[in-house]
């Protein structure tokens, strides 16, 4: 058994050997925050065990942060974790014999894959006699096979379907075989919706209302404005020239600003606006007499393709050429002579366009109709010749024949595959009966199970070592997959239950003598805590091996050594560090967590400026803070210590702090608290954490002197 450590130096342990008042025991608790030197020592305890020659790595079981790189996982691998052999069921001795003999009765797998070139083949030559049907059947229609993408059972559920649906329109087989396609009805419809459309040149109704008032009008001779040709002639002239030109015509002087002053005055004259009203009017008319020239061209294509009917409807549009041309003539002599009465027949105007409309109109219904009758023509024949073809399909014996023996093959691939699943799953069953690391898994992953940690270990496909699985989802894992309280979990129940040679862990592994764990509830989840506790405790209580359990929580110290006295079995340590040098001293367990975090504080408080560059642990200092203030406050107000937005006025209300220095240290308290209570960065300051410190005690100390003297001498 190791009783000290003999000049011992690693990291901040320097030439270290205990003190004779302080030596180890068979059992053993270490107390020290992060940072102060417990993997050190474990380290150290571990060298100092192997110093005796008669030691080998055998006799000793270590846990540290490095166990799952070090010991758990294999080499070269974040999935596979090395296997724990515990005999806990006896295999059976016939087990290699039953796993030869279903080895013999496995099918290769090359032997199978012949099958399926077989039938791929025969899919080949169904689609190849399918495309044969559909291409005679359907003539010159635009029919398209099924894709090619399609496996060829739904190929023939595809034209299964269309003869289904063409039995809707001809339920009688002998008279659907019969029918083949072609592309009459196709070139008609698209001779159709070839023809030309029919549009005519219509005449705007704010034009016609402006012509009806000019027709009304009475215009005098007025001789003063020439003629509206000429009005048109001098305004072309005059774009040609600028101010200051002589004229281009004669040379002669040009007045440009008088010229394109009167030229304005005549443009503004009423008759002259007039005539260009009216002229505007007989070239409208004259485009809709053009309109209908070009509409009677199309009359024989019409008829050709739509009918003879729709003849009468060109007859009505042709008859009133006649009647425009008439109209043209009124408008001209009415331009030719303003000024004297003329009349213009505008309600045969308006009968005119309304038969001109109302019949290419119907010239156009009649297309849309004929066009609707062929396009459900079409849609039928297209549906009776798939139907024709999906028929054929259904009687060709050759492809009853191919598919049936498609059919039988694949039922007895299918068979095949079967079987050897089977069998390499009984085999898989065997192997893992004969594994002495199967019993483990299973023991393991029980215990996850119990513990409501939705994860599982089972067997590799090597038999002798494990992975790691979701019991939600089971998918395969990594060690990166899962959580840090996962992942030290499990290390640690595999740690702890490879100690043990029975499934009941009663009967430690006998070449084992010296078991370290370092932190092992590091990360853990609180549900999961009192049960890592109570396997610590299981340890404390092994009676042939000399144990230490170490902890960074006084929380977890305090339940570890509760009942226990320091005697020569029993031993509590603590681990400080001072100046960057660690060292061990004697614990008691009878402190209670408030007082010892308590006197913790009030010693960091004490300590200078200058002594805290050297305080490794600083960043630890706001969480025990914070602890403190909520459990004094507590007892001392009566009600818990919320960090909320107006936590402070509440603090001062309760205190009485009205003095703003007061007010700002409290401030910087609550900060510490609240905040870098949660979270470790590099904004933090030791100076405002120490200084937290010293207002936390001083606050405490002028609230309540009777308690704050009380718990600074507590020991």
């Amino acid at each position: 058994m190791i009783t000290k450590l003999s000049n011992f130096t690693h990291k901040s342990f320097v030439g270290y050997t205990n003190p004779s008042g302080l030596l180890f025991r068979p059992k053993n608790i270490l107390f020290g925050y992060n940072g102060k030197g417990k993997s050190s020592i474990a380290i150290g305890i571990k060298d100092e065990f192997l110093k005796d020659i008669i030691k080998k790595p055998e006799n000793f079981r270590i846990f540290d942060r490095d166990f799952v790189s070090n010991s758990l996982l294999i080499e070269n691998s974040e999935d596979k974790i090395k296997g724990v052999e515990a005999s806990f069921s006896k295999g059976d001795v016939d087990i290699e014999n039953k796993i030869k003999e279903l080895e013999k009765l496995i099918i290769k797998e090359d032997e199978i894959e012949k099958l399926d070139t077989n039938i791929s083949k025969l899919h080949k030559e169904i689609r190849t006699e399918i495309d044969k049907i559909h291409d005679r059947r359907k003539g010159k229609s635009n029919i398209q096979k099924k894709s090619k993408d399609e496996s060829i059972e739904r190929v023939i559920e595809l034209y299964k379907k269309d003869f289904q649906d063409a039995k809707k329109i001809e339920s009688d087989d002998e008279n659907l075989i019969k029918i083949n396609g072609d592309n009459a009805i196709e070139k008609q419809i698209a001779q159709n919706e070839n023809l030309k459309p029919l549009n005519f040149s219509k005449i705007q109704t704010p034009l016609i209302e402006e012509v009806k008032a000019i027709f009304k009008e009475k215009f005098g001779e007025d001789i003063s404005i020439p003629e509206f040709e000429i009005v048109q002639w001098i305004e072309s002239g005059l774009k040609l020239h600028k101010e200051g030109d002589n004229c281009k015509f004669c040379n002669g002087n040009l007045d440009f600003l008088d010229v394109k002053s009167k030229l304005a005055e005549f443009k503004e004259n009423k008759r002259h606006k007039a005539i260009e009203k009216l002229k505007q009017f007989r070239e409208q008319l004259q485009s809709l007499l053009d309109s209908i020239k070009i509409i009677e061209k199309e009359s024989k294509t019409y008829s050709t393709n739509i009918g003879t009917d729709i003849e009468q409807y060109f007859t009505a549009i042709s008859a009133k050429k006649n009647t425009i041309v008439s109209l043209i003539t009124s408008c001209q002599s009415k331009i030719d002579k303003i000024e004297i009465q003329e009349t213009f027949d505008f309600e045969l105007l308006a009968e005119t366009l309304k038969v001109i409309e109302e019949s290419i109109s119907s010239i156009s219904k009649a297309k849309h109709q004929l066009l609707l009758e062929l396009r459900k023509k079409q849609n039928n024949l297209t549906t009776l010749v798939k139907g024709a073809i999906g028929l054929e399909i259904r009687k060709s014996a050759t492809i009853k024949e191919k598919l049936k023996e498609v059919k039988d093959k694949v039922v007895d691939v299918k068979e095949k595959r079967e079987n050897n699943k089977k069998k390499q799953q009984d085999i898989q069953d065997l192997k893992q009966q004969k594994s002495l690391t199967k019993d483990f898994a299973d023991f393991v992953s029980q215990i996850l199970n119990d513990i409501n940690i939705s994860l599982k270990v089972v067997l590799d496909t090597d038999n002798k070592n494990y992975i790691i699985k979701s019991t939600n989802e089971n998918a395969t894992l990594t060690i990166k997959d899962i959580s840090e309280g996962e992942k030290n979990l499990l290390a640690l129940l595999f740690f702890y239950y490879e100690l043990f040679a029975d499934n009941k862990q009663q009967r430690i592994k006998p070449e084992i003598e010296l078991i370290i764990v370092d932190d092992p509830i590091s990360s853990m989840d609180d549900s999961n805590k009192f049960y890592i506790l109570e396997m610590m405790k299981n340890l404390l209580e092994l009676k042939n091996q000399q144990i230490f359990v170490m902890t960074h929580s006084w929380d977890d110290y305090c339940n570890l050594s509760y009942g226990q006295e320091n005697n020569q079995t029993f031993a509590t340590f603590e681990i400080r560090k001072n100046n960057g040098v660690s060292t061990l001293v004697e614990l008691s367990r009878k402190v209670k967590p408030y007082n010892y975090l308590f006197k913790e504080i009030y010693e960091f408080s004490k300590k200078s400026g200058e002594d805290i560059k050297t305080e490794c642990q600083i960043y630890h200092y706001p969480n025990v803070m914070r602890r403190i203030f909520e459990e004094w406050y507590g007892f001392k107000i009566g009600r818990n210590l919320n960090f909320t937005s107006n936590l402070q006025k509440q603090i001062e209300n309760d205190f009485s702090i009205t003095s703003n220095n007061q007010k700002t240290k409290l401030g910087l308290l609550i900060k510490v608290c609240n905040i870098l209570s949660h979270s470790i960065n590099g904004s933090m300051n030791p100076q405002e954490i120490h200084q937290s410190a010293k207002y936390l005690m001083r606050l405490i100390e002028d609230k309540d002197k009777l308690h704050f003297d009380k718990m600074k001498h507590n020991n």
